[in-house]
């Protein structure tokens, strides 16, 4: 076992604060430079001998680095002339979408994928395949929430569309319906068709149609919790993905769905299972300027477009809530670390206690489940973490120096003490 090997296995092993399981690989320059993986995919409370191994195989939900591939997808929609960044999402969708605090401003792709669309999340930002997205910005929605869905005016901030950074899952949704507008193809089928498969990836949104091999070695996403709430000492709880290999059956109205109608059933913003190897061949596409391992995804132009800043935090101007501190600059989709210190706001964004690099990426938290796919594309070097599971309420073990949580300082100060970008 090497020190790189050590250092991720003590993490994993934190007294009060274990992980379920882990998976880490460091690319660079054409190749794997090292994959490690710790603890269980699966943990059988009733037999230890039945517990499954994290291994290459493994493919994990991964929660909000998603969207990056939700961002490939729609920018070949551009790239083909079908969409235009700046244009009224409300012409694409069939229907207008508008902020009713600012109803002569168009809601523009842009906008959706810088998270400065006005659009807010609400207590619930997923809805039942059957429900019409349009309905829900209506206020006779029972998903309307009062509005909440909306940014409102506030004193001495512009909250308007296009002005403010707000981070929104919904916002991809809207995406997921112009994506199925656009194409005619329900949202998971036509990424699997355009970018999955062209990378040569055994990857989906849809869980049902992963292949044999994706569904044996799906990861459960666990918590350690107690009467469903966080506690260190209970055992290990399911939260996702608990389908020990069996397939599960297609939801009822699948196969009379309308594409373009719902847009957030198959998450778009977090719901692609994917193994950490895979993750790879995503981050080539931006390294490599479009060329994946299987094949071009996106023209140059548009990879750059994608590593562009739209967004970059002013902490006098106010123009943006920035996540914790974390969330300090946005590309196309992407989200750029700006190596931020703490400042009177928040934590900053570094992910280590010196000298950060300027990293391209995304992170990913749900369900127990922590993630990163992040990047530094001139070098064509990067690297991916994912943690199927912690141990106790990440919101009470945050960074010593960043507004990451504690294992993920550890494991990014580990491989870039054993892999310097």
């Amino acid at each position: 076992m090497n020190d790189l090997d050590r250092r991720l296995s003590a993490i994993l092993q934190t007294p009060g604060a274990d992980l379920a399981g882990l998976a880490v690989v460091v690319y660079a320059a054409g190749r794997i430079r090292y994959e490690g993986y710790f603890g269980h995919r699966l943990i059988d409370l009733d037999s230890a001998a039945r517990a499954l191994p994290v291994t290459p195989e493994t493919k994990f939900r991964v929660a909000s680095i998603s969207k990056i591939v939700t961002a490939l997808a729609i920018m070949q929609l551009v790239e083909r002339g079908l969409l235009d960044l700046d244009a009224d999402v409300s012409d694409a969708l069939g229907w207008q979408l508008r902020n009713p605090h600012w109803p002569q401003t168009p809601l523009t792709t842009r906008m959706l994928l810088t998270h400065t669309s006005s659009l807010r999340d609400g207590e619930q930002y997923a809805f039942p395949l059957a429900t019409a997205l349009a309905e829900v910005f209506r206020p006779d929605s029972s998903f309307y929430e009062n509005g909440a869905h909306f940014a409102g005016s506030v004193p001495l901030t512009d909250h308007a569309p296009g002005q403010f950074f707000s981070y929104c899952n919904l916002g991809f949704g809207v995406i997921g319906a112009l994506i199925e507008r656009l194409t005619g193809e329900r949202f998971d089928l036509h990424v699997d068709r355009h970018v999955l498969a062209p990378l040569g990836i055994d990857a989906s949104f849809n869980v049902r149609t992963l292949s044999d091999d994706g569904i044996r070695n799906l990861a459960v996403l666990y918590r350690r919790q107690r009467d469903g709430a966080w506690d260190a000492e209970a055992p290990w709880c399911a939260q996702a993905d608990d389908l020990r290999g069996v397939r599960p059956a297609a939801p009822a109205g699948l196969e009379t769905y309308l594409p373009g109608t719902n847009g957030v059933f198959f998450s778009p913003q977090g719901g692609l299972r994917i193994s950490a190897l895979d993750l790879v061949e995503v981050m080539k596409v931006f390294s490599q300027g479009g060329q994946g391992t299987g094949g071009r995804i996106l023209q140059p132009a548009t990879v750059q477009q994608m590593l562009t800043e739209h967004w970059r935090f002013d902490p006098i101007l106010g123009n943006g809530d920035p996540y914790g501190g974390l969330m300090r600059a946005w590309g196309l989709g992407l989200h750029h670390l700006s190596n931020a210190p703490a400042d009177a706001v928040a934590p900053g964004d570094r992910i280590v206690a010196g000298v950060s690099p300027h990293l391209w990426g995304h992170t990913g938290d749900a369900y127990g489940l922590l993630s990163a796919l992040l990047f530094d594309p001139l070098h064509d070097a990067g690297f991916v973490y994912i943690i199927n599971g912690v141990g106790r309420d990440p919101e009470t073990y945050k960074g010593e120096y960043s507004a990451f949580y504690r294992w993920e300082e550890q494991i990014q100060s580990a491989i870039l003490d054993a892999f310097p970008l």
